[in-house]
């Protein structure tokens, strides 16, 4: 069963009130919270503690209902606005604290003396001003005459550390020790020796590149706060944009900077936030940042920077000049800046410079090893290795977030069907793209949750093995990202399905299959590259459309079709525009097939004048070997005509090979036949070899158009009186006699002709 969620909201609650949950009355009866009450706050993977308090009640009855919380509390728990979370009981109580260590983070411009801080710290913090406090909390203490200083609780010691895990609520006693340190902004100078930020490469799938490039960043920040006055490799401390399709790992690879840096040293920018904030947006920029320099080495995130500071849209260009002002005046300094956006393009042009975001990273859609690697740390020890070899090979074009979705719903599947004999341990529940299943819990440190023995035996008796056969039938309900906008078609055509294809099959093993299974042998021989596109030409109905089906079938891979009548547009521009389109997304599904149906008709001749278009032409060939080689997308057409096509499609580099589809010869029509009666009764005299001879110079589709009439005839006398649902030698020669052959003679010569060409006599 679902928990119900609640949509986080402000709420204006002082120091004593901080950590207070509020909620309506109604609320707090189903949760079974009474006031006072301790309760567990999650929002994605963070969890926090609150107090539960009654709230207003809700004039109306909203799907997710307001949770109000503190400032302190949202900052605390790193909980956002506006976002959901979920609340349920704890048997957690307050506990007085028997050590605290703060930080002293008071701002520049604050006016202090050198009174009695400590003093006026501790009475601001003792119960009957503080009915609760946690670490990461930042709070300001007054005095007469507008004196402030600022402090954050870096550090809370329990009484008993080996019955305390996770986050908790404490209160300040008489034996409460407390700790002061100084957190000015020279205090980033002296940082210890052994100051390491790095990410676990092999914890983030698929982005091995990415990591090990901002690692060396992250060492370079490090370093330069070890000797703050030698500025080590500061000009390689720009601010960081990463951006690719969604679900390849943006948020991921944001959310792993921030518990490497810490609860402590990192500081968001929320788009929510920013936009819907009373104060100038420039003033809420101008905070964040100066809050990170007060604890450099430091990180700054912003996630969708799109929404704040987006491309093309006046009302948001104020917040993308302010954002620009403050990271220019973070840039070199140990004050490190990411943002994640959908692409480049997405955001203001202003910020990606020199000062600001001039480092990219694009996440690609992860390839084969990418996604083994993904699925390794997603299902890794609960699903058979092989299993999950053959789902990266079979998974193109999924992103890592669909890679999650998929394990989920093969879990589903699992658990629906007939229960097997053997059960082991799976607990196949990944978040998309999480570090794990586990539940990370906020208190300074990140805190992984591990299933007790108890619950690996109860998972044990209670989930099923998932296999290959559940990861199918998941695959048919979970879309994968780079295809989601794509018509596609999933090729159900094998070779079993077209008489006569066993020659053809050959050839394409070695023109697809080689570079597939084969690429070592490949690279031995300097042909890393290998890729041929492939040009089908024959007369109508002699399988051209079904043998690309089945390649795209046999190979496993995303097959894009595409009639060439539908390129052509009236509106100038918008046919290059739809071939552009075409090829980006297939490169995004990689590897993947194009099929150009009819490639005659954007494709002919540019000298002879026919009805293509010398803009999509053009298009289309420097599309197939322009500047850029294509990499994992197999390009192949059919055409009636190929005398037709232009000499610049048919070179090496444009369709390599070109493939002859005659008419079936009559082994070939004799396996149609066979096909078409599957499973039919036949009479005793019914010979297929016969009837194959008797279809000489009909093409496949006339094949099956006769074996159709012969069909029908045998269904009218089931329905009829007689009854009779054998199929006869009379049957067959009746279609046939009402058959003519649609391919001539001279259609033929044309066809030899074009095989023909340019070779010597």
């Amino acid at each position: 069963m679902a928990h119900k969620q609640f949509t986080v909201r402000k709420a204006t609650a002082g120091l004593r009130e901080a950590y207070r949950v509020f909620l309506d009355a109604g609320a707090l009866t189903k949760l079974g919270l009474a006031t006072g009450a301790l309760c567990e706050v999650h929002q994605d993977d963070l969890v926090g503690i609150g107090i539960a308090w009654r709230g207003s009640d809700s004039s109306n009855s909203p799907k997710n209902p307001p949770v109000q919380m503190s400032e302190i509390m949202r900052e605390t728990f790193n909980f956002e606005l506006g976002k959901n979370v979920v609340i349920q009981k704890t048997a957690q109580k307050i506990s007085q604290a028997a050590k605290i260590e703060l930080v002293d983070v008071t701002p520049s411009d604050y006016e202090t003396d050198d009174g009695s801080w400590k003093t006026r710290c501790r009475t601001a913090l003792f119960d009957d001003n503080c009915e609760a406090l946690a670490v990461g909390m930042t709070f300001d203490v007054s005095a007469k005459k507008g004196l402030r200083k600022r402090y954050v609780i870096d550090h809370i010691e329990p009484h008993d550390p080996a019955h305390q895990t996770g986050p908790a609520l404490y209160t300040v006693g008489d034996s409460t020790e407390m700790v002061f340190t100084q957190g000015t902004e020279s205090r980033s100078t002296e940082v210890p020796g052994q100051l390491s930020i790095c990410l676990d490469a092999a914890q983030i799938g698929g982005l091995h590149a990415q990591i090990q490039d901002l690692n060396q960043r992250l060492s370079n920040i490090c370093e330069q706060a070890r000797h703050a006055n030698a500025k080590v490799a500061a000009a390689r401390n720009a601010a960081i944009l990463v951006h690719g399709y969604e679900g390849t790992g943006k948020t991921l690879l944001l959310d792993k900077v921030a518990t490497a840096f810490g609860p402590q040293k990192t500081f968001r920018i929320d788009a929510l936030q920013l936009l819907s904030t009373s104060t100038k947006n420039s003033d809420t920029v101008k905070s964040v940042f100066q809050k990170a320099k007060l604890e450099r080495p430091s990180v700054i995130l912003i996630d969708n920077l799109h929404e704040v500071a987006g491309a093309g849209d006046p009302l948001l260009k104020p917040v993308a000049l302010a954002l620009k002002s403050a990271i220019e005046g973070a840039y070199g300094t140990t004050v490190l800046v990411m943002a994640a956006a959908p692409s480049i393009s997405s955001v203001h042009t202003g910020l990606i410079a020199k000062r600001c975001f001039s480092k990219t990273y694009e996440l690609p859609i992860p390839d084969a090893t990418a996604r083994l690697q993904i699925l390794q740390i997603e299902l890794g020890g609960r699903i058979a290795e092989d299993v999950i070899s053959s789902v990266a090979a079979r998974t193109h074009g999924f992103t890592g977030k669909d890679l999650g979705m998929l394990a989920q719903a093969a879990a589903n599947a699992a658990l629906v069907r007939p229960a097997d004999e053997t059960w082991v341990t799976v607990d196949v529940r990944p978040s998309p793209r999480s570090e794990d299943t586990a539940t990370t819990l906020v208190d300074g440190t990140a805190h992984s949750r591990v299933a007790s023995t108890d619950e690996q035996q109860t998972s044990a008796l209670s989930s099923p093995t998932v296999t290959l056969a559940d990861f199918d039938i998941a695959s048919t309900e979970v879309r994968p990202t780079a295809l989601r906008e794509i018509i596609l078609e999933v090729p159900k055509v094998t070779w079993d399905d077209i008489g006569g294809s066993e020659p053809l099959r050959a050839r394409f093993d070695q023109i697809i299959g080689w570079p597939l299974y084969h690429a070592d042998v490949l690279a031995e021989f300097n042909r890393t590259n290998w890729q041929k596109s492939v040009l089908l030409y024959g007369p109508p109905g002699c399988s051209k459309t079904m043998t690309a089906q089945a390649v795209a079938n046999t190979y496993g891979l995303n097959f894009l079709a595409v009639k060439g009548a539908e390129l052509l547009s009236m509106y100038v521009g918008e046919s290059e525009r739809a071939v552009r389109e075409i090829f980006r997304k297939a490169k995004a599904a990689a590897p993947s097939i194009i099929f150009f149906d009819e490639i005659d008709a954007v494709g002919s001749n540019r000298d002879s004048g026919g009805n293509g278009d010398l803009h999509v032409l053009t298009t289309l060939l420097n599309e197939m070997d322009g500047f850029t080689r294509l990499k994992g997308v197999q390009v192949m057409a059919a055409t009636n005509k190929p005398q037709s096509l232009d000499p610049a499609l048919l070179r090496p580099g444009r369709f390599d090979a070109h493939f002859y589809l005659a008419p079936p010869h009559e082994g070939a029509r004799r396996d149609i036949i066979e096909l078409q009666l599957t499973g039919i009764q036949r009479s005793s005299e019914l010979n297929t070899a016969v009837l194959a001879q008797a279809m000489d110079g009909f093409s496949g589709a006339e094949v099956v158009g006769i074996c159709d009439l012969t069909v029908e005839a045998v269904i009218a006398r089931a329905i009829g009186r007689s009854g009779e649902r054998c199929v006869t030698t009379a049957d067959f020669n009746a279609a046939i006699g009402a058959s003519s052959r649609g391919i001539t003679d001279e259609m033929l010569e044309l066809y030899d002709n074009f095989g023909a060409r340019g070779k010597r006599a």
